[in-house]
């Protein structure tokens, strides 16, 4: 049984969202563009910075990110709170380029800048776990979608993560290989990347116990066009399917390259296959039957995801990305840290780690470590040229 995601026209004002939290008391707020009689007619700059890849491979996903965040950012200053508590909030946005010698670059000239209480990222596993040091000697609150457990097990204060972790993720996409499709026989392919070995050890590890069996475990490099090699081996292997870590770029080649080499078998992917470019790149025949994961939801599941498409799509025209929900959160998140405690990094920071948050994607919660109590994994099909959900 499937469920396609649906979408809704029109704008829905959400500044509202950004303040029912119960970590505030008294918090209740309606959108207004004339600020009250008390409000100061000053406004104090509030700067929160944002690290993703901007160009590249991936920067659709930080592009849209970015989106999301500014989006928060304008609803919130359109706020009667926060008109009356004096702040002016704005987005300082950085492009890591998915590089992560890039991204401690990034985290170097945020940290410096002693105006930027707090940062909305990386995006990629492999730009988080090197810039949080940084991070957490600047005492500056992080809150990233990167997946990859290693960057919570640091002992780090500031680091959050908004996200499920790859180790829930790797365990959902094995009982859905193994134990929902029947699949017992599988190729395991991952990018090389921290994210995409993270997530292929993640799946391997509780296949095998399972009772799967790996035919045979490879490695690509990120920017590799060529799979001919790769696929020619896969199908003498005859699996049944291919399990695939790491992003949709190269992802969508090797779907593409596979149908055409023969070997009709699908691509199984994490959350990073999970867009439209990656059918686009496969070509939509080629990807049919096709299976990603994703961290939460769909978003028209989402507690307020209808709402959040609706203002996203009118503010800009096109639709959200997977994780553009995901942004607009944390930049929330910060909005009311800093109501809560002030423009102040130290703070900020302690009250992100306490903080508790009903906004878009449902209720947000910090553990010790900074991971989400929220650890909701989904999964979709190609079908037709676009993703359905799979349901029971």
């Amino acid at each position: 049984m499937s469920l396609r995601t649906t979408r809704r026209a029109g704008a829905l004002a959400l500044a509202a969202l950004l303040f029912a939290s119960t970590a505030l008391a008294g918090c209740g707020t309606a959108d207004t563009d004339e600020p009250s009689g008390d409000t100061p007619t000053e406004r104090v700059e509030v700067k929160i910075g944002f690290a993703a890849p901007l160009t590249g491979d991936n920067a659709v996903y930080g592009q849209g990110m970015r989106r999301a965040a500014e989006l928060a950012f304008k609803e919130a200053n359109n706020s009667e709170e926060v008109r009356a508590a004096g702040y002016e909030f704005v987005l300082r946005a950085e492009d890591d380029q998915a590089d992560p010698k890039q991204a401690v670059n990034v985290a170097n000239l945020l940290a410096g800048d002693t105006d930027v209480l707090g940062v909305i990222g990386h995006f990629n596993s492999g730009c988080s776990i090197p810039a949080s040091p940084i991070y957490q000697e600047a005492g500056m609150a992080m809150i990233t979608v990167s997946t990859n457990p290693q960057l919570t097990t640091q002992g780090f204060d500031v680091v959050n993560r908004i996200t499920a972790r790859d180790d829930a993720q790797g365990d959902y996409a094995a009982n859905l290989v193994y134990g929902d499709l029947g699949f017992t026989r599988v190729v395991v392919i991952d990018d090389s990347t921290p994210y995409g070995q993270g997530l292929a050890d993640e799946f391997e590890k509780t296949f095998v116990d399972l009772g799967g069996e790996i035919l045979s475990r490879e490695a690509i490099q990120t920017r590799e066009v060529d799979f001919q090699a790769l696929v020619t081996k896969v199908g003498g292997l005859e699996p049944q399917a291919v399990y695939y870590a790491g992003a949709h770029t190269e992802g969508g080649l090797i779907s593409k390259q596979m149908t055409e080499g023969g070997v009709d078998v699908p691509l199984i992917g994490g959350d990073i296959i999970f867009s439209d470019e990656y059918i686009q790149i496969a070509g939509a025949a080629n990807a049919e039957g096709d299976i990603a994961t994703m961290l939460g939801l769909p978003l028209d599941q989402q507690a307020r995801g209808q709402d959040f498409r609706a203002s996203y799509e009118a503010e800009y025209g096109v639709a959200p990305e997977a994780y553009d929900s995901y942004a607009y959160d944390s930049a929330a998140i910060f909005v009311q840290a800093v109501l809560q405690a002030g423009p102040d990094r130290a703070a900020v920071a302690a009250a992100v780690r306490g903080i508790t948050f009903d906004g878009v994607t449902g209720v947000t919660e910090f553990d010790e470590n900074g991971d989400t109590r929220n650890q909701v994994i989904s999964a979709y099909r190609v079908v037709g040229g676009s993703w359905e959900q799979i349901v029971d």
